[in-house]
């Protein structure tokens, strides 16, 4: 007679797992992503492409290359038990300095996330980038048409939230330096 095993809990993986499963195929044609050792895979839809588009645009109409770079959906340097993917990356340039690696913590200065109903972004992601060092993230959320913008990183933590509305605009601030405002509603599908 043999007996059946009930399952006793998840399993979670390491980055260097996940790469080794990424680097077999295991995921081919799906977009996943590791997030504090669970693997989730991301849909993306119009709505949330055109966010991306629009954001990624603002960020390069401001910034001056090559002192930063913007990234769309590339891969960071994976850490632990995380491998992200963020919808938007801001790293200091030039982008030479990425020709045979992947960026690291401290390379990046801003992370963004576009989000149309991914939980995510606000929990897992948002305590991640935080642990990681990120100085500054956003979250285009599109179902409350609004930004919400993360900074002041304390004990692991942002400690600074602002929410910014349809009809208003941001300064964009990264390491200490204004350049310029974005309207919300032209992110915004």
């Amino acid at each position: 007679m043999s007996t059946i095993t009930q399952p006793t809990g998840k399993v979670s993986f390491t980055a260097d797992e996940f790469g080794r499963m990424l680097d077999v195929g295991l995921f081919e044609g799906r977009h996943v992503e590791l997030l504090d050792g669970e693997i989730y895979e991301v849909t993306k839809n119009p709505p949330h492409n055109y966010g991306v588009d629009a954001l990624a645009a603002a960020l390069r109409r401001l910034l001056p290359e090559p002192r930063y770079l913007v990234r769309e959906e590339k891969s960071v340097e994976p850490w632990e038990d995380w491998w992200p993917e963020p919808d938007i990356t801001v790293l200091r340039g030039p982008r030479r300095r990425y020709a045979t690696r992947h960026p690291g913590p401290a390379d990046i200065v801003m992370v963004a996330e576009v989000s149309d109903s991914s939980s995510q972004d606000w929990t897992k992601k948002l305590d991640g980038y935080a642990q990681a060092g990120f100085p500054v993230y956003w979250i285009l959320d599109l179902q409350a048409r609004r930004l919400e913008v993360y900074t002041d990183i304390r004990d692991g933590r942002y400690a600074t939230r602002t929410i910014v509305p349809e009809g208003e605009s941001v300064v964009l601030v990264i390491e200490g330096e204004a350049f310029g405002r974005i309207a919300v509603s032209e992110l915004l599908p």
